[in-house]
C-alpha cells in the first residue's frame, strides 16, 4: 500500500469514528499541507466516499454530528492538558461546580482529581453529566459527586435530554465549566450536539460564573447550534489569544481570557 492510499484509509477511519474532519485536522493528523488535504478531499468526493462541506468533509450518507470521545481525546492533547490544569486552578473550597462533557473538560477533571487527592478542599460539590468525569474523580469525604441521569450516549459517554435538564433544575452552581466546538464574534459559542447545547443553556442560567474551555483551533468556527453569546460567558480558558473581530468582541463583552503559560490576572 502506497503512502497516498495509507493516508486516505486513515482519513476514512477517522471519519467513521467522528463523522466529520476539518481541513486543519487533516493537516495536523496526517502531517500534510493544506493543498494536499484539499486534493485528498476532492479525490475522495469524486470516488463517492465523502461529501465536502464548509471547511472539511464528512462520510457520504452519514450525519456530521457523529462523535467519538476516544478519538477526540487524542486531538490537541497537549493543549487540552494545559487548559484543563489552568481551569482546575480556579476551583475554590466550598464551590458547587458543574462539569460539562467533552475531552477538554475531562482533562480539567483529571487535574481537579489531583487536587482532591492532595486534600486541597474541605468541601466541594461536583455535578456532571459525564460518566468519564465521574470515573476520574477520586473518592474523598470532602467531595460530593453527583452524576445527572437521562438518556445515555455511548459515544460521548454522557447523559442528555429532558430528564437531564430536569435533574439540574434545582441546583445553584457557583461555577460551571463548558466545552465548545466553535466560537466566533457573531454567533458566540456553539456545539455540534443539539441536546447538550440545550443542557448547557439550562446550567448557565443557574450558575454565578461561566467558564468555557477550548483550544485555539476552535476560533472563528460555527458549529451546528449556538448555546451562548459572547457576553453570556464570564471567562475563556485557552492556549492562545484570539485575534481580529473575535478578540474585539471579547473585549467589548469584558469576557476574561486566561491563557496557558501566560501571567494571568
Amino acid at each position: 500500500m502506497d503512502k497516498k492510499q495509507s493516508r486516505e484509509n486513515y482519513l476514512l477511519s477517522m471519519l467513521e469514528a467522528k463523522g466529520r474532519v476539518t481541513t486543519e485536522e487533516a493537516v495536523e493528523l496526517l502531517n500534510i499541507s493544506e493543498a494536499t488535504a484539499r486534493r485528498m478531499f476532492s479525490n475522495l468526493q469524486k470516488e463517492g466516499k465523502v461529501v465536502r462541506n464548509y471547511g472539511g468533509i464528512q462520510l457520504a450518507g452519514h450525519s456530521a454530528n457523529t462523535y467519538s470521545f476516544d478519538l477526540h481525546e487524542k486531538e490537541h492533547q497537549t493543549e487540552k492538558l494545559k487548559i484543563g490544569k489552568l481551569a482546575a486552578s480556579f476551583i475554590e473550597d466550598n464551590d458547587t461546580i458543574y462539569l460539562d462533557c467533552g475531552t477538554t473538560i475531562y482533562q480539567m477533571t483529571l487535574a481537579l482529581g489531583a487536587r482532591i487527592s492532595h486534600e486541597e478542599f474541605h468541601s466541594l460539590n461536583i455535578i456532571t453529566n459525564s460518566l468519564k468525569n465521574v470515573q476520574a474523580i477520586p473518592q474523598s469525604v470532602a467531595c460530593r459527586v453527583i452524576l445527572v441521569g437521562g438518556e445515555y450516549n455511548c459515544q460521548r459517554q454522557d447523559f442528555f435530554g429532558p430528564l437531564t435538564e430536569k435533574y439540574v433544575a434545582p441546583f445553584h452552581f457557583t461555577k460551571c465549566f463548558m466545552g465548545a466546538d466553535g466560537v466566533n464574534s457573531d454567533m458566540g459559542f456553539s456545539s455540534n450536539q443539539l441536546e447538550i447545547s440545550s443542557l448547557n443553556e439550562s446550567v448557565m442560567h443557574r450558575s454565578d460564573c461561566t467558564f468555557v474551555l477550548l483550544d485555539s483551533s476552535k476560533y472563528n468556527r460555527m458549529s451546528l447550534v449556538s448555546y451562548a453569546g459572547i457576553s453570556d460567558v464570564d471567562a475563556i480558558v485557552t492556549n492562545q489569544a484570539p485575534e481580529g473581530a473575535l478578540l474585539e468582541s471579547l473585549k467589548r463583552a469584558r469576557t476574561k481570557l486566561y491563557i496557558t503559560g501566560a501571567a494571568n490576572d
